[in-house]
């Protein structure tokens, strides 16, 4: 099978996402610049992958499936790893990554049975809120290392109310999700 060029950056945001996860763990500073860095470019790529796949005609099924795919995969990394030094709520990380596993599990079980469940409009704004929080943390895990302590209560104020948006818009687009396609999943226990 040939990649077309959405597809092999869905496949290199995949295979950012360990290289970001080991860059956030490291407590030095070049280090959380650089996890700061690579999550920036991986969540750009998302952007760029689907504008070009619309424009030239190049949407696949694989794109469709990997897609969705390495944002839940970008999005648990850096949860995980924004849990682990002690800047992201444990219950964020449990209700968002909850929540994008029974998705995927969902839709890998359908596609063993032939269908293709599509990621909704709402899915995509869940992705963006949810990268935008992290976003957020990132920053602000790069500007503590760098010692500019006391004038970060606002961006940790922000970080946090963008988080909680997130995990909002993560349950209730489960919810509609579930339940636009509740009949399949009815189906496909049968």
């Amino acid at each position: 099978m040939k990649l077309n060029w959405p597809n092999r950056i869905t496949i290199l945001r995949i295979i950012l996402s360990p290289v970001f996860m080991m860059l956030l763990l490291d407590e030095r500073l070049g280090f959380r610049i650089a996890a700061l860095g690579t999550f920036t470019f991986s969540a750009m790529t998302d952007l760029y992958d689907g504008y070009i796949a619309r424009k030239y005609g190049w949407v696949t099924n694989l794109g469709k499936f990997l897609d969705p795919l390495a944002d839940k995969l970008l999005v648990s990394l850096a949860l995980v790893g924004l849990v682990q030094i002690e800047l992201v709520p444990v219950f964020a990380a449990y209700l968002i990554i909850g929540r994008e596993l029974l998705v995927t599990g969902l839709r890998a079980i359908a596609a063993y049975a032939g269908i293709l469940i599509l990621s909704s409009g709402l899915g995509k704004w869940k992705a963006t809120i949810q990268m935008v929080a992290i976003f957020f943390y990132l920053l602000l895990s790069v500007l503590q290392k760098a010692s500019v302590d006391g004038r970060l209560y606002y961006l940790e104020s922000a970080s946090f109310l963008l988080l909680l948006v997130a995990v909002a818009l993560t349950l209730f687009s489960g919810f509609v999700y579930f339940r636009r396609n509740g009949s399949i999943l009815l189906r496909l226990l049968q």
